[in-house]
């Protein structure tokens, strides 16, 4: 019960910051988010605090060139300059050299996952009817988890990535194919019906490709360190990486389709 209400919970605050929060304060949500998420994945893999430190500090300023820098170009120049600095203080506190490398490789993985990533959501709400774009991603990465569920409860029986999610079945996963038709098709109806229904559908492939499997990619991370979940921040639902871990790749996919496909 904890699960569904948190869940609806944050399904109306998400809804809410999308259409009413001006630019700047949504942009200020989607780094606040992502220092969070910067934060977990450094506490699963870095046990030392000052390493960890510098690794959610790059990753922010990556975030925060991408969401209020002046374009991507400035956010290219950021991102080697964090790196420079991160390797910088992985040398200082390094006792020695053998691990490091994989060490400054997470931070290095950090940056990219979260800092870049999930920032996505920023500039793809700038576009063009970029509210209504960002629902659209959106609706579609939250129904397919909800059908997938429903799917590989009731009918799944061939398992589809045991090794990273033993629950995970190719039925959810045809499952959430549906979802991801119905949320697409449900916020086209809703906001967006000048958009053609081939443009619709190809959009609805490929959440259904980017969604579940950026699940599966966060699985893989915690399971690989021998945790169940990356935080317990959110209650009945784990950490903000396990409720971001669809959004994380979704966003970026979101934003190549809607600018260079559909040409918003």
């Amino acid at each position: 019960m904890t699960r569904i209400a948190t869940a609806i919970a944050l399904g109306v605050a998400v809804v809410a910051a999308v259409w009413w929060l001006p630019a700047a304060y949504f942009n200020l949500l989607i780094l606040a988010v992502a220092s969070l998420g910067l934060l977990e994945l450094a506490g699963i893999f870095l046990p030392d605090r000052v390493e960890r430190g510098a690794s959610v500090v790059a990753g922010v300023a990556v975030s925060a060139a991408l969401l209020f820098g002046d374009g991507f170009n400035f956010a290219l120049l950021v991102l080697p300059a964090a790196f420079f600095a991160l390797s910088l203080v992985f040398m200082r506190r390094t006792p020695e050299l053998p691990g490091v490398a994989e060490r400054l490789g997470i931070a290095s993985l950090g940056i990219l996952y979260v800092g870049v990533s999930f920032s996505f959501w920023g500039p793809l709400r700038e576009l063009s009817f970029g509210m209504e774009l960002v629902l659209l991603a959106l609706a579609p990465a939250c129904l397919c988890d909800t059908f997938a569920y429903v799917a590989g409860k009731t009918m799944g029986r061939h398992k589809f990535a045991p090794r990273v999610s033993p629950n995970k079945t190719m039925e959810g996963f045809f499952g959430a194919l549906a979802g991801s038709l119905a949320g697409v098709f449900l916020v086209r109806w809703l906001l967006l019906p000048h958009i053609t229904w081939q443009f619709a559908a190809a959009f609805a492939v490929l959440i259904w490709i980017v969604s579940p499997f950026g699940d599966l990619v966060e699985s893989m991370l915690k399971r690989s360190a021998g945790v169940k979940d990356s935080g317990n921040l959110i209650p009945g639902h784990g950490g903000v990486l396990d409720r971001l871990d669809a959004l994380i790749f979704t966003g970026p996919a979101a934003y190549i389709f809607a600018r260079y496909v559909f040409g918003a």
